[in-house]
Formats: C-alpha cells, sequence, structure tokens
C-alpha cells in the first residue's frame, strides 16, 4: 500500500451544517476513507453489497440505514441500481438545536452500524421533503421524523439509555480529534478542566470502563486502522498514536490484542 495518509472526505461546504442528496450512481464502490468532522447516513431503499466499517464487514440488503461515525474508516462495494439518499450532518447542526431530545436521538442512532427497515417509504418520504428544505427549524424537524421512524424498527430492548452525561461525550469527542494521541487520562481531564477521577467515574458510569480502558479502546481502533489503511511503518504509527518508540506500541498492541501489530497488518492483506 503506497499511501501515507487515509483519504478524508469533505462533502459538506464550510458553513453548511447539513446536507441530504440523492445517492450518487457513480459511487457505488468506493474506496477506503474518513470523514472531516460529520456524521453520514446513508439510507438504501434498493441495492445488496457489502459495507466495511474500520475491521467489520457487513452485508448490506436493502431497504437500510447505514451509519458512518466521524471517526470511522469505511469503503462499499455495490450492487446496481443503487437507490436512496445520503445525509451527511455537523454536530454543529445538532448543538444548536433547543431540543435536549435530538442528541439522545443522534446518539441513538450512532449505536448501530446498520438498520434494517420494515416499512421504509415513510422515510422515504421524508427525506425526499428534506433534500429540498432550506429553513434550518423546518430541517431538525423533518430530520428527527426521520430518526424516529428509523428507531421504530428496532426491538425495544436494542434501544440505547438516556445519555445525560456529557462529560463523557467530550472526552470521547476530544480523543477522537487529537492529533497525536496522549495516552495520558491525565491530559485530557486537564483539558476538560476536571480531575481523572471525576473523569473516570464519568466513563464509569457511562460506559463501564475506566477512562484508561476507553482511551486504549480508541488507540486500539485508530492503530487497526492505520495498519489496514495506510502504508505508514510501525514506528510511524507509534508515533502517531502517542507512543515513544516502536518497540512500546508492538508490546502494547500484543498485550491487548494478542497478536503483533507486523502479523496483524500481514493477516489482513
Amino acid at each position: 500500500m503506497d499511501k501515507k495518509e487515509i483519504i478524508i472526505k469533505d462533502k459538506l461546504e464550510p458553513k453548511r451544517l447539513l446536507k441530504v442528496a440523492l445517492f450518487d450512481q457513480e459511487k457505488t464502490n468506493t474506496k477506503p476513507h474518513k470523514h472531516n468532522g460529520y456524521l453520514e447516513l446513508v439510507y438504501l431503499s434498493r441495492t445488496a453489497g457489502k459495507h466495511t466499517i474500520d475491521t467489520r464487514e457487513i452485508l448490506v440488503k436493502a431497504p437500510c440505514l447505514l451509519v458512518i461515525r466521524q471517526d470511522n474508516v469505511h469503503f462499499w462495494e455495490l450492487e446496481r441500481p443503487v437507490e436512496g439518499y445520503v445525509v451527511l450532518l455537523k454536530s454543529a447542526f445538532v448543538e444548536s438545536s433547543l431540543d435536549q431530545g435530538f442528541l439522545k436521538l443522534i446518539e441513538q442512532i450512532s449505536d448501530f452500524d446498520q438498520i434494517h427497515l420494515k416499512d421504509d417509504a415513510s422515510i422515504y418520504q421524508l427525506l425526499a421533503l428534506l433534500a429540498e428544505e432550506e429553513s434550518p427549524m423546518i430541517q431538525e424537524a423533518l430530520f428527527k421524523a426521520v430518526l424516529l421512524k428509523t428507531l421504530e424498527n428496532l426491538p425495544k430492548p436494542e434501544l440505547s439509555l438516556p445519555r445525560n452525561n456529557n462529560l463523557f461525550d467530550r472526552f470521547v469527542e476530544l480523543i477522537g480529534q487529537s492529533r497525536p494521541i496522549v495516552n495520558h487520562v491525565a491530559h485530557y481531564a486537564e483539558l476538560l478542566n476536571t480531575s481523572p477521577q471525576n473523569l473516570n467515574a464519568s466513563c464509569k458510569k457511562r460506559s463501564g470502563k475506566t477512562a484508561s480502558e476507553v482511551l486504549s479502546e480508541h488507540i486500539l481502533k485508530e492503530a487497526q486502522r492505520l495498519l489496514l489503511y495506510t502504508g505508514k511503518s510501525i514506528s510511524e504509527i507509534a508515533y502517531a498514536l502517542g507512543f515513544s518508540d516502536k518497540s512500546h506500541f508492538s508490546k502494547y498492541f500484543k498485550r491487548n490484542l494478542g497478536i503483533r501489530a507486523k502479523d496483524f497488518r500481514m493477516q489482513q492483506a
């Protein structure tokens, strides 16, 4: 693999917070890439194929909704013809809302890679209206309706519990934006104006994991992405992830995943 960096796509104009468009028939086969600071929802009413998110391979069968979070590396191979809509959403659109429930809907949707839809006709109609709408207030109302109709397709136990601990969300967002990543919880606690103990309690309450475990999980996922989708050397990856040297990173990777970084890359080739 020749490329040194993961491709980062930005399909949103600088000042635009929400964009809805028909699926582009030229994009049925894509290369691994990330998105520049936005959530992507892909509603598919007609197609089948394969969607890879990070290291997870998902079989696509319409009608369904694909969810691609900001930090995901993904690509797909879809059979033509493809019918559907693509929604691009910046976090600022949600943050500007006066409705606290809007964020909870986004969080619930974001827990899934794919949601199968039983009755998608109403979702298609709502997205068609949303694609033409320019008023932020009406956009929000229509988009919330899309999310609610989508979540109706999930068995009730699968719905996430309300998330009211904003410190955890800010921590996860912060480590996702860090370049390079700093492998110290105290560093992020200071940036969040809190103590490591308070941050740890927040993580335990929300995720059942310590702050160190949340940080480690992110580092390991990013390591796998860089090994799979870039030609960076293991030394370069170690530096990008905040390790002082290749040896320290290699031991960390092997201890947590049970396989050497070099072997992981070769195994996935």
